[in-house]
């Protein structure tokens, strides 16, 4: 059951792979015993906090961090569920990576993976309404570790940024870009424990709210064919 709640977390979660804002060396979880506590509302319900260490900052741009987290996760009060999180993070020059501490890898396939949040936001500042970043693509590998995986690619549309506004966030009002755009997969399955599970194709519209004081995507708004769920961070440090 626990395999199969982390398949519904993915369908309702996929979110950017690879980006984060150049500043996040300078951000204020960005030290060792920061923090960032996030939650997820709507048919999904998620609670997830990242606690930061081995903090290392070569210039402005250049930094990296061990990231140690749990996270609990229910959808519809049946299924439920809790991970461990633990990710080496890099970022160099506006592009960050998450892996395995030890590994080189993105992640085993069939975990609660931080990489499907987008939290630090995009690799180039935002500077005005209307700016645009390109339409992009990548790829996550569903079903258990050690048993043969499926791709499902994941298509983001064009992101077009709106005009700033003021949002109610856990570190009060501040102004926020509102980014939206268009995130799409196919159908695909997944092998969980020797069965095969077939997953829907997903069409979700997306708002990030990037929060230039913050350092962060305060909040993500997803629209799946009606159903909706937002992600919100609730404490930072």
């Amino acid at each position: 059951m626990k395999n199969l709640m982390r398949i519904a977390t993915l369908s309702l979660s996929l979110a950017v792979v690879g980006v984060a804002h150049a500043d996040v060396c300078g951000a204020r979880f960005f030290h060792d015993g920061g923090e960032i506590e996030f939650g997820v509302s709507g048919v999904l319900t998620l609670n997830a906090k990242l606690a930061f260490s081995q903090v290392k900052k070569t210039t402005a741009e250049v930094c990296q961090a061990h990231v140690r987290g749990f996270a609990k996760y229910a959808m519809m009060g049946m299924l439920n569920g809790s991970n461990q999180l633990d990710h080496l993070m890099k970022v160099n020059t506006g592009m960050s990576s998450l892996t395995k501490p030890g590994s080189g890898k993105t992640g085993d396939a069939g975990q609660f993976d931080l990489r499907l949040f987008s939290l630090f936001g995009y690799g180039a500042p935002i500077q005005a309404a209307g700016q645009r970043f390109p339409a992009q693509s990548f790829k996550l590998v569903l079903g258990d570790p050690g048993q043969p995986t499926t791709p499902l690619t994941v298509r983001m549309s064009e992101k077009t940024v709106g005009s700033q506004e003021s949002i109610q966030t856990a570190l009060g009002k501040q102004s926020c870009w509102p980014v939206r755009y268009a995130r799409n997969t196919d159908a695909t399955v997944a092998n969980v424990r020797g069965m095969v599970i077939p997953v829907p194709a997903i069409q979700s519209k997306v708002t990030d709210w990037f929060c230039p004081q913050a350092r962060l995507v305060m909040k993500q708004e997803i629209d799946q064919s009606g159903q909706k769920a937002v992600i919100e961070v609730k404490s930072v440090k």
